[in-house]
């Protein structure tokens, strides 16, 4: 109660304008890199509980890390430890019984269905830097689906390949013709054959939005250059900022080719479009809808509406907040506006397992936001932190945790911001702070500026990795790190 009163105020303060953003570390209008002296885009706040904190250490104004290279040299990097309390009780999924849904066949002689298993406990999570020479700031990472490897995208041009069993890091330039490239999300097929990685070129201050396959027999072989083809379909005047596969049987082609995010703007208006990808085509599918934004829109996740069937709902945050949603109902296809004033200046969502939630991330008001049954839910049952940064959220593949990364908090003592959600305990008591400690010092040598941008757990264990970095004027450092829950399913 005394949090959301103290958040409340806060939310009134930034109203009468007392809340300062300068030094605030978020991307310009353009999407383009982070800038050390560049204002976060204009904090949309909110109306209610989850109102933008004041500052308490998480902006821009400790020393910078500029072009320096962390230390990457060595067999081990060293490691950290967050204890959030006991161990795991059941590493399994905490995901709807799959016997609950068909008839029962007689066999428990009428004893009632125990339903679905509970969450399991909150986790102790072990972190390792792993040694990448030369590594960028990478936004997004995403595991095979065998969890054989993983790629990472580093903000400026280059792909990074990561061999689990070996532990080494490929580096790979996507550059054509020497011109900007800028890289925002990937995305695997689920059958592993290939990964699709979306971004935009810049030529002359113009984007255009580029797509990148990466073929798995060929990564598996030995990634390099060829191992990544770009595919035909681009728009001018676009930027690629997101691509996600549907749930089996669901989305505008039936499950079976992923949606595309494109944002414009912000002149004339930020505009955003869907469109459905047909790889193996190498082309856009017949699937095309355009919503004009309130803000730029940066990620998308395929979340159920009130009967549900399929919807994909949007977070923007950039120069402002939105969150539209679009879904199908009767094959009738409508959009519907967002709260803004629910969910302020929103980053990064996620789906929880064939979409029967979403949690949505705002970096405004540093809480975390569920949309269900074609909805938001109120504000005032956000879960918020008023001293940490937030960006990021990614599901288990089993979806019985999530862990929520961001911008390294905690002043002298600097943490490296990260907090376990568990299946369905959607409450601030249930939410364990996980974060990195000693983030300050080797082998992270983090600054106030430092983000975790993204993580991916590993199919088959309780574990993965966590990718970011810092970029500024100065240049571009990288941090990927490898995670694992003590006491739970090993990676190694």
């Amino acid at each position: 109660m005394l949090a959301g009163a103290v958040r409340r105020w806060l939310a009134w303060v930034c109203l009468l304008g007392a809340c300062a953003t300068a030094g605030q570390n978020r991307p310009p209008p353009d999407g383009g890199p982070f800038r050390e002296e560049e204002p976060w885009p204009p904090d949309a706040g909110r109306l209610d509980a989850g109102a933008p904190d004041l500052d308490a250490g998480l902006d821009a104004s400790g020393p910078d890390a500029g072009g320096a290279t962390a230390p990457d040299s060595g067999a081990d990097a060293g490691t950290g430890v967050a204890d959030a309390g006991a161990g795991p009780t059941d590493a399994g999924s905490a995901g709807v019984d799959a016997g609950s849904a068909g008839v029962d066949a007689g066999t428990d002689a009428g004893m009632p269905d125990a339903g679905p298993p509970p969450p399991p406990g909150p986790g102790t999570y072990l972190y390792t830097r792993v040694p990448v020479g030369g590594m960028h700031e990478a936004v997004a990472v995403a595991f095979h689906p065998d969890g054989s490897y993983a790629i990472a995208v580093e903000r400026d041009t280059t792909a990074l390949v990561y061999d689990w069993a070996s532990r080494t890091a490929t580096r790979i330039d996507l550059r054509v013709g020497g011109r900007a490239l800028t890289l925002t999300d990937l995305s695997f097929d689920p059958s592993g054959a290939y990964a699709v990685l979306a971004g935009y070129e810049t030529v002359s201050g113009t984007p255009t939005g580029v797509l990148i396959r990466a073929d798995d027999a060929s990564l598996r072989a030995g990634p390099t250059a060829a191992s990544f083809t770009r595919l035909t379909p681009a728009r001018s005047g676009e930027r690629f900022v997101g691509v996600e596969w549907p749930p089996p049987g669901e989305g505008p082609a039936g499950g079976g080719r992923p949606v595309v995010l494109s944002q414009s703007g912000p002149t004339p208006g930020y505009i955003a479009r869907l469109r459905d990808l047909d790889v193996p085509a190498d082309a856009f599918g017949t699937f095309l809808t355009a919503q004009p934004t309130s803000a730029g829109c940066d990620d998308l996740a395929f979340a159920d509406n009130e009967f549900g069937t399929w919807g994909i709902v949007l977070v923007c945050g950039t120069n402002g907040a939105d969150a539209p949603y679009y879904t199908e109902i009767g094959g009738v296809g409508s959009w519907r506006p967002g709260p803004a004033a629910i969910l302020g200046n929103a980053s990064r969502a996620a789906s929880h397992g064939a979409g029967d939630y979403v949690l949505g991330v705002s970096w405004s008001g540093r809480d975390l936001d569920r949309f269900q049954a074609g909805a938001w839910l109120p504000a005032s049952a956000a879960p918020g932190w008023a001293t940490l940064g937030i960006w990021d959220v990614s599901f288990s593949p089993d979806g019985s945790r999530a862990l929520i990364v961001g911008q390294a908090s905690g002043g002298t003592a600097l943490v490296g911001t990260a907090l376990e959600y568990r299946h369905d305990l959607y409450s601030l008591g249930a939410i364990t702070n996980v974060s990195i400690p000693g983030f300050g010092a080797a082998p992270y040598l983090g600054t106030s500026s430092t983000m975790l941008d993204d993580s991916a757990f590993r199919p088959g264990c309780d574990g993965g990795l966590v990718v970011g970095g810092q970029t500024g004027v100065s240049g571009s450092t990288g941090l990927l790190i490898e995670f694992q829950i003590e006491a739970a399913t090993p990676c190694r």
